[in-house]
């Protein structure tokens, strides 16, 4: 029998005289992915300063190529970490503890994961030590035809594999306090690895000696530093929960057993980027020298808006789509859902347009000095950035469709959905790269990627029965048609500068972009207020940081 006082909250809900649990939920979860998007901005910022600093020291040269494999290993299984496996399986179950579990038990639960991940990472890390002899030469085989290169590249490995032991841990501390809703020192924790990784060729490199074979290592040691520190910066957030309080820990635990379950296929599920991008790697190892360390300078520029936006935006629902799928709310689960995916397209599909028109002098202006500089290095990486585009909004698209699985701990199927676009990947790498070299690996990658997005959607829509409503092909539409003009302001941008000023070099590249994207960014949202867009005071929350006006 329902209470007085449950009857006029029912009627005051009803009546529209406050506002609802989707509408809070919904400003909840745009206000952590401003934070988080600020955070990563960050992130990513300090991460093109770092990735200048590499280019102006090593260039596309050996030591470049070297490193770009050692760190790919220890750092593919921190992106399955970070934006995969642990994630998604650590968190809904994290929350449906919160939730329905006793009041203490989730710290017990969190400190559980803590010691298994603790003796996992530690047996990873050994283990990746002990067989980087016999895995490199298996990875990247064209290196052996450069006297020195597979034994730079081991030495670095071993050096770096330990690396996924602190970023495991933070993970799981960025896991929980995302579910405990505190955004801000995971956000910047990203930050801290690059700012010790620039601080280390700047102030380390240069004393290791003059062959950039020797200051390699200065880099090294940045990262393992800078992933020590990205633990200990979430530390004491997690101290206020009081979860250093002696606890019984239990490596029996059931819950333990069903992350552990679901971490297995999320593996291969959400980290199909990572995965392809590994599968370029060991492909561009036989195309021409400099090929790996380009195809890792632009497929890092083209990770800039994605990381910034997709990713946190995908980040910050999970715990909303968890608690959702908890409760068994499914209306509010398709709204949310769809909301996410309409500002993933809002956003990154005028980028895609943008980075097309003006990818040489932005890649210029960013690499091309020192080792970098003379042309080739720019080719190179301009190919591969620019077919790496194509394939942006799917990247995105990939961040908000695959938690929707994982809020209802099912990783099964995005596995299914991986491995078809996997194979499609490698056959279209070994097509492609026949006619474009370069540019063949980093467009299969992205039509892969397009490949699974169809395929989650279909499965997404037969498994759950929710699907885009018409409100995302609405926001696409508007997103293509403004991104066009746009694209076109930024190329009269460039042509304007270029024929009206007698500027060479980095002042010729910054107008020019200043220019370009002035341009492009005022008509994107001229035409956008035009055709009155809802996405503006979702990207508005996002950007402040708070939530949206309703």
């Amino acid at each position: 029998m329902t209470s007085a006082p449950d009857s006029k909250k029912g009627k005051a809900a009803r009546s529209g005289s406050g506002p609802s649990p989707a509408a809070h939920q919904k400003g909840s979860w745009i206000r952590a992915a401003g934070k988080l998007s600020l955070g990563t901005m960050a992130s990513r910022i300090l991460g093109v300063v770092r990735d200048m600093t590499r280019a102006y020291l090593f260039g596309t040269g050996i030591a470049a190529d070297a490193f770009s494999v050692a760190f790919r290993l220890p750092n593919m299984l921190r992106a399955l970490f970070a934006e995969g496996a642990l994630s998604a399986a650590f968190v809904p179950v994290l929350t449906e503890v919160m939730e329905k579990g006793k009041p203490g038990e989730w710290k017990r639960f969190v400190l559980s994961c803590a010691a298994m991940l603790t003796l996992t990472l530690l047996l990873v890390s050994l283990l990746g030590i002990l067989i980087a002899p016999k895995l490199i030469p298996l990875i990247v085989p064209g290196y052996a035809e450069t006297p020195g290169k597979i034994e730079l590249t081991i030495n670095l490995t071993r050096w770096l594999f330990p690396y996924i032991f602190f970023i495991g841990l933070a993970t799981l501390a960025m896991g929980t306090l995302n579910s405990l809703r505190h955004f801000t020192a995971p956000a910047m924790s990203a930050a801290v690895l690059n700012v010790c990784m620039i601080g280390a060729m700047l102030l380390v490199c240069p004393r290791l000696g003059d062959l950039p074979q020797k200051q390699v290592f200065g880099l090294a040691w940045g990262v393992l530093i800078g992933g020590s520190l990205q633990l200990a910066i979430q530390i004491p957030p997690l101290l206020k929960h009081k979860l250093a309080v002696a606890c019984r820990v239990s490596l029996r635990d059931p819950k333990i057993r069903r992350v552990g379950r679901l971490m297995l296929p999320g593996f291969v599920g959400m980290g199909i980027t990572e995965i392809n991008a590994f599968v370029d790697m060991i492909l561009a190892s036989l195309l021409a020298a400099g090929s790996v360390a380009a195809l890792e300078y632009g497929n890092r520029v083209m990770q800039l808006p994605l990381g910034v936006f997709a990713v946190a935006l995908g980040t910050a629902v999970l715990p909303t789509l968890s608690r959702y799928a908890a409760r068994g709310e499914e209306k509010s689960l398709a709204t949310t859902f769809n909301q996410a995916l309409r500002l993933t397209l809002f956003i990154l599909i005028p980028i895609t347009c943008i980075f097309l028109v003006v990818h040489r002098p932005l890649l210029a202006l960013l690499f091309e000095r020192g080792a970098f500089a003379g042309g080739h290095s720019l080719d190179l990486t301009s190919k591969a950035f620019i077919f790496y585009c194509i394939g942006l909004c799917s990247y995105g698209s990939v961040k908000i469709i695959v938690p929707m699985f994982y809020s209802r701990q099912n990783t099964r199927t995005p596995v299914r959905t991986a491995a078809v676009a996997m194979v499609a990947n490698v056959i279209l790498n070994i097509t492609l790269m026949q006619w474009l070299e370069l540019g063949g690996l980093a467009l299969a990658t992205a039509l892969s990627s397009m490949l699974n997005v169809s395929l989650l959607l279909r499965e997404l829509r037969k498994q759950y029965a929710i699907a885009p409503d018409r409100e995302v092909l609405r926001t696409a539409a508007r997103a293509l048609f403004a991104g066009v003009i746009a694209a076109a302001g930024a190329a009269a941008g460039l042509w304007l500068v270029s024929s009206m000023t007698n500027f060479t070099g980095i002042p010729a590249h910054l107008l020019q972009l200043a220019a370009a994207f002035a341009l492009a960014a005022g008509l994107y949202l001229i035409i956008m207020i035009l055709l009155r867009a809802p996405e503006l005071a979702s990207l508005t929350g996002l950007l402040r940081g708070r939530k949206e006006p309703e």
